[in-house]
C-alpha cells in the first residue's frame, strides 16, 4: 500500500531521535529540492501533503479562532507552476482543538531560529493525547495549475489568490459540520 507523504521542516533532520521517527513514517523535507524530487514519481508516490503555514500558523491559531499564515507564503504556488503539478486546497477542522500548545515570544523565537516547532503540547488529561473532538478533512477543488517554467509575480499572485479563495470557500461551506467551528471565522494573515 502506498502512503501519501507529508513534508516537514528541513530543520527536523538535524534533531536527534526526531529525524529517526520522521524517517519511519515516510515524511520528506519541505525544501524545494526535496519536493521536486518527489514530484518526479508517478501517481500517489509523486504527491506530497504540505502544511503551508508551518510554525507561524502553529503559534497564531487557538481553540477560539482559526488563522492561516498564507499571505506571504507563495513559494509553494511558484514551485507548482514551475513543475506543472496540481494543487488541492485542504482544510483540517479540529487541528486547533485536538491539542493545545504552549505559546510565547521565546518559543516563537526559538522555533524560527531552529526551524522546527519548539513547544509543549497537551490535550486530554493534560497529556499529549488528542482531545476527543471531531476532526474532519475537506479537500477542495483542484486549482488547475498550468505549467509555466518562469512564472511572473502576477502569475504567482493570481494562483495564490485562487488558492486562498478556495480554502476560505471550503472553510465557510463545511464549518457547520464541525461542532466547534460553527461560530468561528477564518483569518488569512
Amino acid at each position: 500500500m502506498k502512503v501519501l507523504k507529508t513534508a516537514v521542516a528541513p530543520g527536523v533532520q538535524y534533531v536527534p531521535f526526531v529525524r529517526n521517527i520522521v524517517g519511519i513514517f515516510g515524511f520528506v523535507s519541505a525544501s524545494a529540492a526535496s519536493l521536486k524530487r518527489n514530484f518526479r514519481n508517478e501517481g500517489i508516490a509523486g504527491c506530497v501533503v504540505l502544511y503551508v503555514g508551518g510554525m507561524a500558523e502553529l503559534f497564531q491559531s487557538s481553540r477560539d479562532e482559526e488563522r492561516l499564515y498564507l499571505s506571504k507564503r507563495k513559494g509553494f504556488i511558484k514551485l507548482a507552476l514551475r513543475e506543472g503539478v496540481e494543487v488541492f486546497p485542504v482544510y483540517f477542522f479540529g487541528n486547533t482543538s485536538a491539542l493545545s500548545i504552549l505559546k510565547g515570544p521565546l518559543l516563537t523565537f526559538l522555533s524560527r531560529r531552529l526551524q522546527i516547532s519548539v513547544t509543549i503540547i497537551w490535550g486530554r488529561f493534560g497529556l499529549p493525547i488528542p482531545r476527543d473532538d471531531k476532526i474532519m478533512c475537506v479537500i477542495g477543488r483542484p486549482l488547475g495549475i498550468p505549467h509555466i517554467e518562469n512564472p511572473s509575480d502576477a502569475d504567482v499572485n493570481r494562483w495564490h489568490s485562487k488558492y486562498c479563495s478556495e480554502v476560505k470557500r471550503i472553510f465557510d461551506k463545511y464549518k457547520e459540520k464541525a461542532p466547534l467551528y460553527k461560530n468561528k471565522e477564518l483569518y488569512i494573515t
